[in-house]
Parts: C-alpha cells; structure tokens; sequence
C-alpha cells in the first residue's frame, strides 16, 4: 500500500483519504451525501473521482490529521468496508486513531530503515477501527432510540400530572442533560416540548369524543388552569378549545 501523510491536506487524484476531525466543528458534503456538520471524533473519508466540499466552522475552526493512500491494497480494503454514500464515520476509539496518527507523524519526521513498511502496515490499523465505529454508532443509536421511546412510552403513561423530567432521566439511567440531548436527537423535540404536544393532542381526542368539557379535560391532563389550558392550545392548533370544537 502506497501511502502519503502529513497534517497539511495535501493531495493528489487518484487516492483515498482520510481527515480526522480532533477540535471544533465545520460542515462537509459530497456527490453522495447531502451537507451535514461535521463534530470531533468525526472521519471524513474522501474517494477518488468523488466530488466533496469541506471546512472549518469560521467561529470554533478545526484541528485535523490528514492521510492520503492509493493502491491495490487501499482500492481492495475501500471497496470492502467503506461506501461514498457513508463518508462521516463517527468513532469511540478516537484516542486510539489519534495515537496510530501521531505515531505516523513522528516516523515521517524520524525515519528509520524500514519505515515505510510499518507505516503501510499502520494504516490498515486505522481503517479497522475506523470500521468498528461504524458497528458501534449503529449499536448507539439502536440504544438511544429505545431509550427514547421508553421515555415516551413512560410519559403516556402519566399524561394526568406534569412529567418529573429529572426523576424520568433517573429511571431511564442517565443525568438530565443527557438525557435531554439524546431525546431531542432521537424527536426532534426537547422532552417537556414532547410531553405538552402529546397531552394536546389527547386534548384534542377528549374534546372530540363530546364527553368532557374544556375545563374537565383541562383537569384530566394535569392543566393547572383552564387559562394555561386554553392558551398553550391555541399556541399549538391556532384556535382556542372552544373555538376548534365549533369550528370542527
């Protein structure tokens, strides 16, 4: 495997690279994959021939480790593992990849007989545990999104009274703020935004069913006032209760 390294980005047409994100943030895309923010612990994997666009947020700027390799070996491993449409690789070993870069580093600026041998035989290395985060965030994000509808599951059990958001957290195993950052990426909503568009929908059946009145359905989903009631209602659906019942 024909290799080039060093922290400066330079490049030629024909290789496979690889930038290792360690500090900051920027954004990425490519022919294969719509524009997304790229974090640090990310890999940007670049193909051959595959048109890609990158850089640093202006306000954080980035800290990188920049690798370039071609040939049979690099084309084989490539086509394996490793797919355009999948260019962002997030990893758990990030201390690992940093260590492998770091070594590389100091054997391109303190070279030894020999050297060109261990570095073909370090890449490969990189790319095994670049792979493996591959499996893991997969496993991650099967556990953050059954975390995230037990939580929900957990609220509709208790739409009569307002969440302990904190205690939820505590049952589910986790501090809130941790919590708080897994639920909106797994919603897309912050989990006390979720709860009240939950129990105003269920507003909406209750009130719809012709057995509960507006100040009864108010109470039945834990509403401390028909007044705060009817206003978050209406900030959700543009009408107040009463007016969405003759209007519907």
């Amino acid at each position: 495997m024909e290799y080039l390294f060093d922290d400066s980005g330079r490049r030629t047409l024909d290789e496979f690279q690889v930038v290792f994100i360690v500090k900051g943030r920027g954004e990425f895309t490519s022919a294969s994959h719509e524009q997304a923010t790229v974090t640090a612990g990310t890999a940007i994997l670049l193909f051959p021939g595959e048109w890609h666009c990158y850089r640093p947020d202006p306000e954080t700027g980035w800290s990188e480790y920049w690798l370039g390799f071609m040939g049979q070996d690099a084309q084989r491993i490539m086509d394996t593992f490793f797919d355009p449409a999948i260019p962002l690789l997030r990893t758990l070993h990030s201390e690992d990849i940093i260590r492998l870069f770091d070594q590389l580093l100091h054997r391109m600026k303190h070279p030894f007989p020999g050297v060109e041998q261990v570095t073909a035989s370090t890449i490969p290395m990189i790319l095994a545990f670049l792979q493996a985060g591959q499996f893991q965030d997969e496993q991650l994000q099967k556990a953050d999104n059954a975390t995230a509808m037990e939580a929900k599951s957990l609220m509709l059990q208790s739409l009569s009274k307002r969440t302990d958001l904190s205690q939820l957290a505590r049952q589910l195993g986790m501090s809130y703020s941790k919590f708080r950052v897994l639920f909106k990426e797994q919603t897309g909503y912050a989990p006390r935004e979720y709860e009240n568009i939950i129990k105003l929908n269920r507003a909406c059946d209750l009130l719809r069913s012709g057995r509960y009145s507006v100040s009864q359905t108010a109470e039945s989903l834990g509403y401390s006032s028909i007044y705060y009631f009817s206003r978050a209602f209406k900030k959700q659906f543009g009408k107040s209760p009463r007016d969405w019942l003759n209007q519907g």
